[in-house]
């Protein structure tokens, strides 16, 4: 089974993915209404706080573990 920390890893590696997508598609900046840039800058930041959050619960439970 696996532990909790490394759950808190995996979902951190996932949502800072998320974070990289939503960056590459600001950076393209693509045709069309400047408001669908806007909405995806800001679900990028928020990728990259809940990454940066359970990156910090991974090293607390890491922590904790020992």
């Amino acid at each position: 089974m696996v532990q909790e920390s490394n759950l808190y890893m995996y979902s951190a590696g996932i949502s800072f993915f998320a974070f990289l997508v939503c960056v590459k598609f600001v950076m393209d900046k693509p045709g069309g209404p400047p408001y669908g840039v806007y909405l995806v800058g800001a679900v990028g930041l928020l990728a990259l706080s809940k990454s940066i959050e359970h990156y910090e619960k991974y090293l607390y439970k890491k922590s904790k573990h020992r």
